[in-house]
């Protein structure tokens, strides 16, 4: 058993039979993914006999609006299992702390089993969120050989890197980082022949049992190496060190369409300045030094994350294009 966290919740189901086996169903955690704005798993572990049938998850506000719903894609709820709430359309702020109830539902949403009122945090749980690269042997001959691996950002900057050993008592490796909000890429090339097996790269959130995760295989008979590109949220962040952003007052920073660009201005000389698609892709970074900035290029339609760095730090600010 894992080391489960306390929620406050409490059920409210008025069928006794449902009432025990909801009891049972422990929680090891509800956050935000950190590779993507619109999803929040839902990770649990079922202790009864009672499998859920074609379950749903859906997290209500206090408000009685739908933040995030599930796509029913299990046949049930085994010993453990993890539920993906897609975020409703037009919802990409994350809650610092999130009031309401959390509902399951039964037979393709047809009947409401299970019923909790939550108040807490979907955020990460520190300001350096767990994500983890790896490379693993998923299948077939063993994996014998040393690679080469790196982390590099947007700006083909070497994040970390080193040198990884596969031995037929060491199939997995793992390493854990420390990253900023941004697109990065983790690859990984053999350095000598290839020996068989299954070799994997993966990128995941934790070590738990099927926490997000990103993969790709390494087909090192026709090429050497092989990479992932991902996105990296860091939701709710209150700190500046080491990769936080603060939330600050919109009003600091303004943002402007000017003919088929844009035009920032802020309160502060911006030291720095960063535009993402709302999938984590970068855009640009600029280094202004000016209270003004004028983005050349044309945006599509849809929603955008600014980032700025002035003397009173870092501040985040979204806007509609």
């Amino acid at each position: 058993m894992k080391n489960l966290f306390t929620f406050s919740l409490f059920l409210i189901s008025t069928f006794a039979n449902a009432q025990t086996a909801c009891d049972s169903l422990d929680f090891v955690s509800i956050k935000y993914s950190p590779f993507t704005d619109s999803v929040i798993v839902v990770h649990v572990e079922n202790n009864s006999s009672e499998i859920f049938s074609y379950p749903g998850f859906v997290l209500i506000t206090d408000n009685g609006d739908t933040l995030a719903k599930e796509n029913v894609d299990y046949f049930g709820i085994g010993s453990e299992s993890v539920h993906r709430l897609q975020v409703r359309d037009g919802v990409h702020d994350p809650l610092d702390n999130f009031s309401g109830q959390l509902e399951l539902f039964t037979g393709f949403y047809d009947t409401q089993v299970c019923n909790w009122a939550l108040d807490r945090s979907l955020c990460a749980d520190s300001p350096c969120d767990s994500l983890i690269i790896g490379f693993q042997n998923w299948g077939g001959a063993l994996v014998i050989g040393d690679f080469a691996w790196s982390v590099v950002d947007s700006s083909a900057t070497v994040v970390e890197s080193g040198v990884l050993t596969m031995t037929s008592n060491e199939q997995y490796w793992f390493r854990s980082l420390c990253l900023e909000p941004g697109t990065y890429t983790y690859g990984l090339t053999a350095l000598g022949e290839p020996s068989g097996g299954g070799p994997t790269l993966t990128v995941s959130s934790s070590s738990s049992f099927a926490s997000p995760s990103i993969s790709a295989s390494l087909d090192w008979f026709n090429d050497p190496g092989a990479e992932i590109e991902f996105p990296f949220y860091l939701h709710c962040a209150e700190t500046e060190s080491p990769n936080g952003i603060i939330e600050k007052d919109s009003d600091s920073v303004r943002v402007m369409r000017n003919g088929h660009s844009l035009s920032i201005a802020s309160i502060e000389p911006m030291k720095q300045l960063e535009i993402y698609t709302s999938d984590g892709k970068l855009l640009g970074s600029f280094f202004p030094n000016n209270t003004s900035f004028l983005f050349l290029e044309e945006p599509v339609g849809g929603l955008y994350l600014l980032r700025v760095q002035t003397t009173k730090g870092w501040s985040v600010s979204k806007f509609i294009y």
